[in-house]
């Protein structure tokens, strides 16, 4: 989650590539069925990576309402705690004119509202610079 990779929750057969934000997986280069389907862009929901506030008792754990300015413009998908960054990271589907980078949102967090903010990158090492596993292997003889 702090890397901002998506996982079940996020990626299943109920939304589209470009709602899940994974349209760099789909091939543009060749006609087949469903193409327009696939590369459109016009959905009604946006996958946004958010940053919620802590209160060192609860989560998420996915399906809480996200809201903006009193609204309810969608919902997380799934969330957990990033103990490296020391917050609450979610994945929600949510209106696009409420994914825009840094939106202030409210979630409903076990019936209280926590302050959120759509983040536009990953919240551990945005930019890959960390290894993401020890890759060092000695060969064997």
């Amino acid at each position: 989650m702090e890397k901002g990779f998506k996982g079940a929750g996020e990626l299943n057969n109920e939304v589209a590539l470009a709602e899940a934000d994974m349209l760099r997986f789909a091939r543009t280069d060749k006609n087949y069925l469903g193409r327009d389907k696939t590369l459109n862009t016009d959905g009604a929901w946006i996958c946004a990576y958010l940053e919620i506030e802590p209160d060192s008792v609860a989560d998420g754990h996915g399906g809480e309402a996200a809201m903006l300015d009193g609204k309810v413009v969608g919902s997380t998908a799934s969330a957990a705690f990033g103990p490296t960054v020391g917050t609450i990271l979610a994945f929600a589907y949510i209106k696009p004119q409420a994914a825009e980078r840094g939106t202030a949102l409210q979630v409903i967090v076990r019936g209280k509202p926590r302050n959120a903010r759509v983040l536009h990158e990953p919240a551990y090492d945005p930019q890959t610079l960390l290894p993401r596993a020890d890759t060092i292997v000695e060969p064997t003889q």
